[in-house]
C-alpha cells in the first residue's frame, strides 16, 4: 500500500519543484509572439551573397563586422542559457522562464546569420581562413583582441549571479536591446544586398522583443528593489553601453582592452563594409540612434524615480 506521506523538502536552489501559475499576461503575450515570429537563417538566400560581386577588402571588412556582431550573439545565446537555468533554479515565474528560453534560440539565430555571412564572404573565417594581405591580418587581429575581451566579460558575467539578483543583471542587457533594435532597423534600410537587407530585419524585430521582455523582467522587480539596489542601477545600465559599444558605437576606453592601431584598423573595415553596401551606419549615425533610444529609457526608467548614468560619450542631452 502506498504511503500517503509528504515527500521530504527539496533542498533549494533546484528546477523543482515547478508551477505553471501565472498570472503576468504582458509576459504571456511575448511569449506568443515569440512564437509566432519565429524564423529560419538557413532560409535565407544567402546564397546570392556572391563573394565575386566584391574585392578582398571588401569581404575581409564585412565579414570582419559579421565576426564583431558574433562577439555578442554567440555570447547572448550562453548568457541567457546561464540565466535560463538561474531563474528557474530561483523560482521565477512560468512565462519569465519561457521567454529567457526563446531568447537563447534568438542569439542562435543571430549567430547563425553572422557565420553565414562570413562563410559565403570569407569561407571557414576565423579560424580556418588564411589572411592574404596585411589589411587582412589586422582584420583579424582585431577579431581575436575583441574575443579576447569578450572572455573577459564572461568571466565577470559569471560571477554576477552571486552578486546580483537576476533582474538587475537583465537591466545591462536591455540598454544592449534597446539600441541593437534601433540600430539594427536603420543598417536594414540601409543595407544593398538582400541577404543582409532580410537577415537585419529579422534581428531587428527580435532586438524589440526582447526589449520589451528586460524592461517586464526590471518593471516587475521594481517595487521589490532596495535603495541598495535602485544605486546600482546605472551601473548596469553603462555597463550595458561599454560593452555593446564595440559594435553598436564605438568602444570607450572603459573595461576594453585593446592594441595600439586598434581603432584606425576598425574604423577603417567599418567604412569599407560601408561603402560594400552592408549598411554600418557612421559614427554621427550611430550617436544619433543611441541618444533617441535612451532617451526613450531615461524617460522610462525616470518614471519609478530611478538614477540613470552619465553618458558623455553621446551627449545624452544633444547639447
Amino acid at each position: 500500500m502506498q504511503s500517503s506521506d509528504s515527500p521530504p523538502e527539496i533542498p533549494q536552489p533546484n528546477a523543482y519543484p515547478f508551477d505553471w501559475y501565472d498570472e503576468d499576461k504582458e509576459l504571456e503575450l511575448l511569449y506568443s509572439r515569440a512564437k509566432s515570429e519565429h524564423w529560419d537563417p538557413s532560409a535565407i538566400d544567402w546564397d546570392s551573397l556572391n563573394p565575386s560581386d566584391y574585392d578582398q577588402r571588401q569581404k575581409t571588412a564585412m565579414s570582419y563586422w559579421w565576426a564583431i556582431l558574433a562577439n555578442f550573439e554567440n555570447n547572448a545565446a550562453a548568457a541567457f542559457s546561464k540565466a535560463l537555468v538561474y531563474i528557474t533554479e530561483n523560482h521565477y515565474s512560468n512565462f519569465t522562464q519561457k521567454m529567457t528560453g526563446t531568447v537563447v534560440m534568438d542569439e542562435c539565430r543571430h549567430d547563425e546569420c553572422c557565420m553565414r555571412a562570413c562563410n559565403r564572404l570569407c569561407p571557414y573565417f576565423l579560424k580556418g581562413w588564411k589572411p592574404q594581405t596585411e589589411s587582412d591580418e589586422k582584420a583579424l587581429r582585431n577579431v581575436r583582441w575583441v574575443y579576447y575581451n569578450g572572455g573577459r566579460y564572461w568571466k565577470g558575467f559569471e560571477t554576477a549571479f552571486s552578486k546580483y539578483r537576476f533582474p538587475l543583471i537583465f537591466t545591462s542587457f536591455m540598454m544592449g536591446e534597446a539600441c541593437a533594435s534601433k540600430l539594427f532597423h536603420e543598417m536594414k534600410d540601409k543595407a544593398e544586398h538582400p541577404a543582409f537587407k532580410e537577415a537585419l530585419g529579422h534581428m531587428t524585430m527580435d532586438e524589440s522583443r526582447h526589449l520589451a521582455y528586460t524592461w517586464r523582467v526590471l518593471e516587475n522587480a521594481i517595487p521589490t528593489l532596495t535603495e541598495e539596489e535602485k544605486a546600482l542601477i546605472p551601473k548596469r545600465l553603462r555597463h550595458g553601453f561599454v560593452y555593446l559599444s564595440m559594435v553598436l558605437y564605438e568602444p570607450p576606453s572603459e573595461f576594453w582592452k585593446l592594441p595600439e592601431g586598434f581603432m584606425v584598423t576598425h574604423k577603417e573595415l567599418e567604412h569599407i563594409a560601408r561603402e560594400a553596401g552592408l549598411g554600418v551606419l557612421t559614427l554621427e549615425e550611430k550617436r544619433d540612434a543611441w541618444r533617441s533610444t535612451i532617451m526613450d529609457v531615461k524617460r522610462k526608467i525616470g518614471k519609478y524615480g530611478l538614477p540613470f548614468p552619465d553618458l558623455p560619450e553621446i551627449d545624452v542631452y544633444g547639447t
